[in-house]
């Protein structure tokens, strides 16, 4: 409350006071200097596991309090500190819905195609069947892994603005799962011979170039360490399935005349390019709050980097096995350059 003097009838000054501005309901985001925006009410601090001595209110020897303090409070990177950290595409609820229902839409009028017209499966050659059976449909266990591992990583995310990206981002390895399923079937029923559906096991478990891709996917699953697994997901492994299965893909799918398969694969990568944008942006705000955070970074990255080489190298081999016209080495150099252009940004490749 404050005071301001005022003449009085009689020439006396008398003070007259004012109502001091209150802090707003939303105080809790701290001193932002305006209203926050739709995002930020939505999103900041709804993780309910990190304003109290134990995570979870339960005992302190509840298998999901010693899980949370060691593999999440007890990592070696800082991530208590993040409340500044933003999605570059401020992603809510209602915009994601709004957003995959454009998507979708689109992706369904190309599915459509995939059963009449000109473009249909039956015109295919027996060279793309062979493409996509080796390629696209054993990409639902990829995919699949993908998933799971990023719910992990929304499920022990410290900040909540972290955890949304992260279930967003499991929300868009599910839809990659559910349309890869979906044109699995379509090339089942066009072609009953070539055992689409029913062969993809056997190629994901024994193909040679298939095993470094899996093997990093199954070591993710076992990885439980916050700080390794977001590493190990969304800078190793994650961006190179994107670019290696999606962007590489798409390219060669052109060239067998899968026209239809290489745009279901770029309307995908438009999840994955949202995916790399926060995920640049989460590490250097992770560097930002604390210095010691980069070598932390750094230390898991090495640690994936050869599992990473390895998927490279194979996923490449495996896409050019059926290109005819893509010179040799081709795509593992352009997914290389890539891959190292993403770290950059997110702050890391300088000093790998």
């Amino acid at each position: 409350m404050t005071t301001h003097p005022s003449p009085a009838s009689d020439g006396t000054v008398v003070p007259i006071q004012t109502r001091t501005k209150r802090m707003k309901t939303w105080s809790s985001l701290g001193n932002l200097g305006r209203k926050p925006t739709d995002y930020e009410i939505v999103t900041h601090g709804m993780n309910h596991t990190t304003s109290l001595a134990e995570p979870l209110e339960m005992g302190p020897d509840v298998n999901g309090n010693r899980w949370l303090k060691k593999h999440r409070n007890g990592i070696a990177l800082r991530v208590e500190k993040l409340d500044k950290f933003r999605d570059p595409d401020k992603m809510t609820y209602r915009k994601y819905t709004q957003a995959m229902d454009e998507q979708e839409t689109y992706v369904d009028g190309l599915l459509l195609q995939g059963s009449t017209g000109s473009g249909s499966d039956a015109q295919l050659s027996p060279q793309a069947l062979d493409f996509l059976a080796l390629t696209l449909t054993p990409t639902r266990y990829l995919g699949h892994g993908l998933q799971m591992v990023s719910a992990y990583i929304q499920q022990l995310a410290y900040s909540s603005y972290v955890g949304n990206c992260a279930a967003f981002q499991t929300a868009d390895q599910l839809r990659r799962v559910q349309r890869v399923a979906y044109r699995t079937r379509q090339l089942a029923q066009a072609h009953p011979s070539r055992q689409f559906g029913s062969q993809e096991r056997a190629v994901w478990e024994k193909d040679a170039d298939w095993q470094p891709t899996r093997e990093l996917i199954e070591r993710l699953m076992v990885s439980y360490d916050w700080d390794k697994a977001f590493v190990g997901l969304n800078l190793v492994c994650k961006p190179l399935a994107d670019e290696l299965f999606l962007h590489a893909f798409a390219q060669q799918a052109h060239q067998h005349g899968c026209h239809m398969d290489a745009m279901l694969a770029d309307n995908l990568y438009l999840d994955a390019q949202r995916s790399r944008r926060w995920t640049a942006e989460l590490c250097k705000e992770l560097i930002a709050v604390d210095a010691g955070n980069q070598a932390v970074l750094m230390e898991c990255l090495s640690a994936w980097r050869p599992l990473g080489d390895r998927m490279l190298d194979s996923a490449a081999r495996l896409i050019e096995r059926h290109a005819g016209n893509t010179q040799k080495g081709a795509i593992a150099t352009s997914c290389r350059s890539s891959w190292a252009a993403f770290l950059s940004e997110c702050g890391l490749q300088a000093h790998a």
